[in-house]
């Protein structure tokens, strides 16, 4: 019998940019499936301030807090546009999955950040996990909340983002002076 709970783990996430909540569901995963695949949403737009970060820097700043663990074998990034149709969203990703790494199979599990980023899969997962985000013992973290104090010179954007990505954020936010 396998040591995990779950063989294939799927959570889609933007990550703009990738912070300390992406990486404790992502750290969840890797504890309760024996593969974790990451689907980076969006990757159509980059350069708004819904957006800024292109797919490849989002990657970049999930493979910098993982690459050196014995775990990193087990996870998969991958890229995903978006479509303008909800309703046909999990079929779309789970399709698009099964033609990218039909090696696989199916995920047997969807990790969600809320229950309303849940709701699209329900009728495609017998398993979800909900992660969730008002544990007292671990501080309260949006994408927009990390993007609106790097935006307002807020130092404290720090204490959500990895010391391993502190540069890639410089860089791009203060350095290109980019849109967020």
């Amino acid at each position: 019998m396998s040591e995990f709970k779950y063989k294939h783990g799927l959570s889609i996430m933007r990550a703009q940019p990738f912070h300390i909540g992406h990486a404790k569901m992502i750290d969840k995963m890797l504890r309760e499936c024996e593969q974790v695949t990451i689907v980076l949403g969006s990757i159509q737009e980059q350069g708004t301030e819904r957006n800024p970060l292109n797919y490849t820097t989002r990657k970049k700043m999930i493979q910098n807090v993982y690459r050196n663990r014995p775990e990193y074998p087990r996870l998969k990034i991958i890229g995903l546009f978006d479509i303008n149709n909800p309703a046909e969203w999990a079929e779309y990703v789970l399709d698009f999955m099964n033609e990218s790494l039909p090696q696989l199979g199916h995920p047997d599990v969807y990790y969600a950040g809320s229950a309303y980023d849940a709701h699209w899969f329900r009728n495609a997962f017998d398993h979800i996990e909900i992660e969730d985000r008002t544990d007292p013992d671990f501080p309260f973290v949006t994408g927009t909340m990390v993007r609106d104090m790097i935006k307002f010179g807020d130092a404290r954007w720090k204490n959500f983002i990895h010391s391993e990505n502190y540069q890639l954020i410089e860089d791009h936010f203060y350095k290109k002076k980019a849109i967020i």
